[in-house]
């Protein structure tokens, strides 16, 4: 029999009886590579030869919900999100310090309003259309701090910003992290990491180069594609302000032909002119007429449409057939 490799559940690793203190400890709890390698190589990254997880490159996506108004310089969302959390399972330092203003435009004029309070401040911030299932809203901004004391600072200064700008009826506060995190393991307050965990952070912040780039890279045709989506997001969701940015009275797509009112013999007429007119160029008054003759036709000599059909040569036995001399148009 040759070599065969079966598939075996990983879970027959997870449980393993490893002995504190023991090299087999140190050396599986410094395995992380093993588990976050895939995941890296995904998001773009790649394992240098210096022994450092490094970027292959750089991109801007177009097809996000966020204009950046500007980067947060010092965050890593990427790594402590996607990696740290979504793969490890904990909340690291730098997300436990992360306190956001969070505002929720009601109206997309307010977002576009909202932009512009971005712009003015110029302080670590994004908006967008919240497309987030778990997310009860149509559209967020977002200020970035790196304490509660900075946090308390910005809703201040947003709020009052955004009372002056937009309304005072625009809810306006301040979370920590991401909303994910509280989903996932409760209340904000009660978050804390363990001892392996900081260990961990330390491994990983250390494997992955931590360069973040200062500028957003949006250019304009990026912001275009993004304020685009916001407008048919905002159609969409029948925002009464959306008429501000594709005109007034404007249905952005053709609505679909309804049957289900209206006298169901003049529906059948009025589709039969459609058709006339779409597939041979009849002008409908060319089918009123000729449909008056007819009538005119059936009241004077009794000959109706089956009596017409017949002599024009149109009434045979068997219409899917060809070649008696009489052929279907």
């Amino acid at each position: 029999m040759g070599n065969v490799i079966l598939p075996i559940d990983d879970a027959i690793y997870k449980n393993r009886n490893v002995q504190p203190g023991s090299y087999y400890d140190k050396c599986a709890r410094n395995s992380i590579l093993s588990t976050i390698d895939t995941h890296m190589k995904r998001g773009g990254f790649y394992l240098s030869y210096d022994g450092y997880y490094k970027r292959t490159f750089l991109t801007v996506g177009i097809h996000t919900p966020w204009h950046h108004v500007k980067h947060c310089s010092n965050k890593r969302c990427a790594l402590d999100h996607e990696v740290k959390f979504n793969v490890l399972g904990y909340i690291p330092p730098k997300c436990q310090e992360c306190w956001k203003v969070v505002v929720s435009p009601r109206t997309l004029k307010e977002l576009f309003l909202l932009l512009e309070v971005e712009k003015n401040l110029q302080e670590p911030s994004k908006c967008g259309i919240e497309m987030r299932w778990y997310t009860p809203k149509l559209y967020g901004g977002y200020f970035y701090t790196n304490s509660l004391d900075e946090g308390r600072f910005r809703y201040e200064q947003v709020r009052k910003a955004v009372d002056e700008h937009i309304s005072k009826d625009v809810n306006v506060v301040l979370k920590r992290a991401c909303t994910e995190f509280e989903l996932t393991l409760g209340p904000s307050a009660y978050w804390f990491m363990t001892d392996e965990q900081h260990r961990t952070d330390k491994i990983l912040d250390d494997l992955v180069e931590g360069a973040v780039p200062l500028n957003t890279g949006q250019t304009d045709y990026h912001l275009d594609i993004i304020h685009t989506n916001w407008i048919e997001w905002a159609w969409k969701h029948q925002d009464p302000t959306v008429g501000e940015y594709i005109g007034e009275n404007v249905s952005l797509y053709p609505q679909a032909m309804t049957y289900h009112e209206g006298d169901i013999s003049v529906i059948k007429s009025d589709m039969v002119r459609a058709r006339a007119q779409a597939k041979h160029k009849i002008d409908p008054e060319v089918v009123n007429a000729v449909h008056a003759s007819l009538n005119g036709f059936k009241l004077t000599k009794g000959i109706g449409v089956n009596e017409t059909a017949a002599m024009l040569g149109l009434d045979v036995i068997n219409p899917l057939y060809h070649g008696e001399g009489i052929e279907i148009g």
